[in-house]
């Protein structure tokens, strides 16, 4: 743990005085910032480092939370795993902290982007560095990120990004699977498939080979459905965010609109007597006429639902048609039943199909805007 920690603290240090390094690689999670962005960002950079440090003093690996500092204390369960094994939040690194143009500069850059293949257009400056990248998600061949010097491209469908680092690292046989490091991965597969429940539809094999690779090592005395239960409960913990946190806690953003997920069902946060304030100013925020919410209820049986916040009523009859026909879009149905809001700008749809997660949403996202866009 302590190679760890120091790993990290030189990184956020070499920040101030990047002129004496002229080998760097980033590591980027990606924008929503979520438990699995952030554990796969500081692993991976954590085995880069520990490959490259010995034969090369100069190679800087620097793991960047692609979100701003002050909003990462938004997501509860993060910081409190990593201050539960002793990683202090302050000493990692946020976009907001790092200026791309001034680390291209005069140095040679590589990029190793996490949890997502798809650069924001803020990232997109980093496009021709990447050498490798790890996700998890159904593959946008049109949009995904591009550089003919790419070493590594895994794009494969598991529960959770983190299973895809933990076996690059166990493949490696570079001995960095301490005791805490393993917490985090094994704590991160747990919540992302939550608790390894095939039953809810983000389980899949190599989760449960790596989570069990992990079990071995560690000998945990709980059981995985009550350390999912105690990550969940900290998640819904909100009592000290108020209703437009809520909207940034775990946020992506495709095509300019944000898809902000929330930690309860749409239909219950629009009951909030701020609610449809919250949602309005949030969109100004992103200059975008559109939001579309993403609620889940995993209390007692999970429960899913989607609402399309828009005045621009294109956009919102294009994206409700999408949705509603997803199985022959997409392939699979999200079983939608509509939802009598008070908004006249938003809809909501219940989600009958609980194992489409907003993974499979957001390329529905993506094909509304780009059609509206055409137009």
């Amino acid at each position: 743990m302590e190679a760890f920690l120091a790993f990290i603290l030189s990184a956020k240090k070499a920040l101030d005085n990047l002129g004496s390094h002229k080998n760097l690689h980033l590591v980027l999670g990606n924008e929503s910032c979520d438990l699995d962005s952030t554990v796969s960002a500081l692993s991976l950079a954590f085995l880069i480092h520990s490959q490259n440090s010995t034969k090369n003093a100069d190679y800087l690996v620097i793991p960047v939370l692609n979100v701003e500092a002050k909003y990462f204390p938004l997501r509860t369960e993060i910081c409190y795993l990593l201050k539960k094994y002793g990683i202090d939040p302050n000493i990692l690194i946020f976009k907001d902290q790092i200026e791309y143009t001034k680390v291209l500069k005069g140095r040679k850059v590589k990029t190793s982007i996490v949890d997502h293949h798809v650069l924001s257009s803020n990232d997109k400056i980093l496009e021709k560095t990447v050498v490798q990248i790890f996700d998890h998600r159904t593959i946008n061949s049109q949009e995904i990120c591009q550089n003919k010097n790419i070493e590594k491209i895994l794009i494969t469908t598991v529960g959770s990004c983190a299973t895809l680092i933990a076996n690059e690292i166990i493949e490696s046989k570079v001995p960095i699977l301490f005791n805490e490091l393993c917490q985090l991965l094994y704590a991160t597969i747990i919540y992302d498939t939550i608790g390894l429940d095939k039953e809810c539809g983000k389980t899949f094999e190599e989760d449960m080979m790596i989570a069990q690779h992990l079990e071995n090592i560690l000998k945990p005395t709980e059981s995985r459905k009550e350390l999912f239960d105690v990550l969940w409960k900290i998640h819904n913990d909100t009592s000290s965010l108020s209703t437009k946190d809520l909207l940034y806690r775990d946020l992506k953003v495709v095509k300019g609109v944000p898809m902000p997920g929330l930690p309860l069902l749409v239909e219950d946060y629009l009951k909030r007597p701020d609610a449809d304030v919250a949602i309005t100013a949030f969109a100004k925020e992103f200059n975008n006429p559109s939001v579309v919410l993403i609620g889940i209820d995993a209390s007692k049986e999970v429960k899913r639902d989607v609402a399309i916040f828009s005045t621009d009523a294109s956009f919102k009859e294009s994206l409700t048609h999408i949705l509603k026909n997803s199985k022959e879009i997409a392939g699979c149905d999200l079983s939608l039943s509509e939802v009598a809001t008070k908004n006249k700008n938003v809809v909501c749809f219940r989600q009958g199909n609980i194992k489409l997660t907003r993974k499979f949403i957001l390329p529905l996202v993506d094909r509304a805007a780009g059609q509206v866009t055409k137009k």
